[in-house]
């Protein structure tokens, strides 16, 4: 047998070069669907109606309780946002990596304050695993963001239209009685509405994040007392 031969029988079967992928394409492909929905007004407007129209179908009530359909759309927005992060997103590791980037900023602080010169060339040389670490963080936050970006913008869209529509725009508050949720807020360029929905769903949404972390901190801690 030549020497060329028990090298090709030896060497491993080359893997198939993947030309396309489908995962990377889709994240792209949301991405500059994202950006036009930010550019074009007709699209956003179009995705709006789409979204906006079975909340307002359940949550409407003919423009009457205009603060109870924000309430509504705020927790469904909330809500949807919340649950793609947590699939997305895996919090347990994304603590861990937490917890040991700051530990390794800290060290590094205390050995620069204290002039160790020998000790920060060594975490220097740590750094770029410590700077991949925190992408591996940055990239799941990324990926869900531009999926609830798109739904969130339409969902603004149609509130927007639904609040230029109200036969009537005023509304009390324990510090005005006649505020109107066309006027803006303050100095801000941002109208009063946009206020009460953040308002509103603030609270809601880190309620459901408690909720949903808790959870899958416990599923967690359920499979390493399996496992251990």
């Amino acid at each position: 047998m030549s020497e060329e031969e028990s090298t090709e029988e030896g060497s491993a079967p080359e893997q198939p070069v993947q030309v396309f992928n489908w995962k990377r394409f889709g994240y792209m492909f949301l991405a500059i669907l994202t950006l036009m929905v930010f550019i074009d007004q007709d699209l956003r407007y179009s995705i709006g109606d789409a979204i906006g129209r079975p909340i307002f179908a359940i949550a409407g009530f003919d423009g009457q309780y205009p603060i109870i359909t924000l309430i509504v759309a705020g927790t469904i927005m909330i809500v949807f946002s919340t649950i793609v992060r947590d699939l997305m997103v895996d919090w347990v590791e994304m603590a861990e990596l937490q917890k040991k980037t700051a530990a390794f900023n800290k060290e590094r602080m205390d050995a620069k304050m204290a002039n160790k010169t020998s000790k920060l060339k060594k975490l220097d040389k740590l750094q770029p695993k410590v700077s991949a670490m925190q992408m591996k963080t940055m990239k799941p936050q990324f990926k869900s963001m531009i999926l609830t970006t798109i739904v969130f913008i339409s969902v603004f869209a149609a509130l927007w239209t639904f609040i230029g529509d109200l036969p009537n725009v005023t509304y009390a508050t324990p510090w005005a009685f006649n505020a109107t949720f066309t006027d803006n807020i303050g100095p801000l360029p941002f109208p009063q509405w946009i206020g009460v929905y953040m308002l509103i769903s603030a609270p809601i949404g880190q309620a459901v994040r408690m909720v949903l972390q808790m959870l899958t901190y416990a599923k967690r801690i359920k499979e390493i007392d399996v496992t251990g």
